[in-house]
């Protein structure tokens, strides 16, 4: 009886140390922030043996920790980390983890008040305006901080400026048109972003074997302020969750644009789509770009039918090789046993022929 109680205090223990180990960490924070406020990201639930690393997007903190731009306290005995920016920035925005032992993270965006205005020929004329202006203010428009007019030199016949309500009008669709603009009052400030419509490019079909992972990149010119969302398995995703991760296209420094799945099923094989725009509650059909791609899940065993196929066309060979040269044994052994002896005939009589001859 004792040993019985101490194999369940044994199991129990084991079962505890189990618990601890899966034990997941957990994040609090704001996760949406404007430009140039300050954020913080708390990091709690650790271990005592935790190491604790913090990393955007999988990439070190270091550089931003060693200059200042970025601080973290983890006091000790707490079981917590906090990571802290004073000022907000477009580089801040990504996937924040505390320690690499754990698969959670936390997702930081980082809103602009720049307003994005997608130039599209629905869209033209293009009015921007001012807010807040005051009666008989004089303002002043940038384009990329250039006064509008040296930014547009050339290309006048692109916009129109109006002095009275100080709106700038946008009257063609052009290159020389797209960028950021910047109205300047007297104690304020109106941003602008103006991008050609989003486009978004997948493959007409994806092979993947069961098992293995799946890799997708929504691809397309664009511009920075995008945002893209998957569509797999009849969900919709616009951020990491379960087994479906979102990552960076660092390539043009967009969130987002690559879709990864780990153990792809049988189940997971249809239709996979990404939607690409500039706001998430911008539905209109000339603001926003889709791309779809079906998915075929090969069975894992796959490549080894045709081997097999072969070894069994050998195997049936040899037996009608084996079974072939069987009968023609049989038959050229029953052959030979019907065969007379080849001297079967009687010699002649020695006597007879000395009778004759007398």
């Amino acid at each position: 009886m004792e040993r019985r109680a101490a194999f369940v205090l044994l199991g129990m223990l084991y079962l505890a140390g189990t618990l601890v180990m899966v034990q997941a960490v957990t994040y609090k924070g704001a996760s949406v922030v404007h430009e140039n406020q300050p954020w913080s990201i708390e990091c709690s639930d650790l271990k005592p043996d935790d190491m604790i690393r913090w990393t955007r997007n999988g990439q070190s903190l270091e550089p931003e920790l060693a200059s200042g731009q970025l601080t973290v306290q983890s006091p000790v005995g707490t079981g917590s980390s906090t990571l802290r920016a004073m000022h907000a920035t477009d580089s801040h925005h990504g996937d924040y983890k505390c320690t690499q032992d754990s698969d959670e993270l936390f997702h930081l965006w980082i809103n602009f008040d720049k307003k994005i205005r997608i130039l599209t020929a629905t869209d033209v004329p293009m009015t921007l305006e001012c807010a807040n202006k005051s009666a008989g203010e004089k303002l002043q428009w940038f384009k990329q901080d250039i006064p509008i007019h040296k930014a547009l030199a050339g290309n006048e016949d692109l916009i129109k400026l109006d002095n009275e309500t100080g709106t700038l009008e946008v009257l063609k669709i052009s290159e020389a048109v797209y960028g950021n603009y910047t109205c300047k009052g007297t104690n304020y400030t109106t941003k602008y972003g103006i991008v050609p419509k989003p486009t978004a490019y997948l493959p007409d079909s994806t092979s993947v074997v069961e098992g293995e992972k799946l890799h997708l990149t929504c691809a397309g010119k664009q511009s920075p302020g995008i945002k893209v969302s998957w569509t797999f398995g009849n969900q919709n995703y616009t951020r990491s969750a379960g087994r479906v991760k979102l990552g960076w296209d660092h390539e043009r420094n967009i969130y987002g644009a690559v879709l990864m799945v780990e153990n792809i099923e049988m189940d997971d094989r249809g239709n996979v789509s990404c939607r690409v725009s500039y706001n998430w509650s911008d539905t209109a059909e000339s603001h926003v770009a889709e791309a779809q791609t079906f998915l075929r899940v090969k069975d894992k065993l796959a490549a080894l039918w045709p081997f097999l196929g072969i070894c069994a066309e050998v195997i049936v060979l040899c037996a009608i090789i084996l079974i072939y040269e069987k009968k023609r044994n049989k038959a050229e052994l029953e052959e030979s046993d019907t065969d007379q002896s080849p001297d079967t005939k009687p010699t002649p009589n020695k006597d007879s022929d000395v009778r004759q001859r007398k």
